[in-house]
């Protein structure tokens, strides 16, 4: 039986394939986002190994490199990309709708009443107060909250 010496000098570019191959399906079963970089690290030094011939402790130390440089990456990388002040409508259905038509679904009074976007009915606002008839196409201007403000479309 081998020792443990003898598996490490043995170390080779299928080792290090295999090892990505279990990190980075543990990933894909974990909520996490840390077991993906040490496995791409692995991965680029399999491949490394089988286009140079190194040992196993350049190998050791091509992965430990890797390994640490890809996860300080990624804990800057996603806050780099984002633009600083820029919001996302992701989830704020309300803001995605600003820009789009609407119908008015019931005649405004007084500055209220309601519309229609594509198949659900919103309380609105006229932006400048005035009244619309049922029928009349209007744009959206801004949302707060659920109800939405709107002004004479064209």
């Amino acid at each position: 039986m081998e020792t443990f010496g003898d598996l490490l000098l043995s170390v080779g570019p299928f080792h290090w394939l295999a090892l990505a191959a279990v990190l980075i399906g543990l990933e894909m079963v974990m909520p996490t986002q840390y077991l993906i970089w040490p496995g791409i690290a692995a991965a680029v030094t399999g491949l490394l190994a089988a286009v140079v011939a190194t040992g196993w402790m350049a190998q050791v130390s091509v992965f430990a490199v890797l390994s640490i440089a890809l996860v300080a990456a990624s804990h800057y990388w996603p806050k780099a990309a984002v633009e600083p002040g820029v919001t996302s409508s992701l989830n704020q259905r309300t803001d995605q709708m600003i820009g789009r038509t609407a119908t008015v679904a019931e005649d405004f009074h007084q500055g209220q009443g309601a519309v229609t976007v594509g198949d659900t009915r919103w309380s609105a606002q006229s932006a400048d107060g005035s009244d619309f008839a049922a029928g009349t196409r209007v744009e959206i201007v801004s949302a707060d909250s659920t109800l939405l403000k709107v002004k004479r479309a064209g």
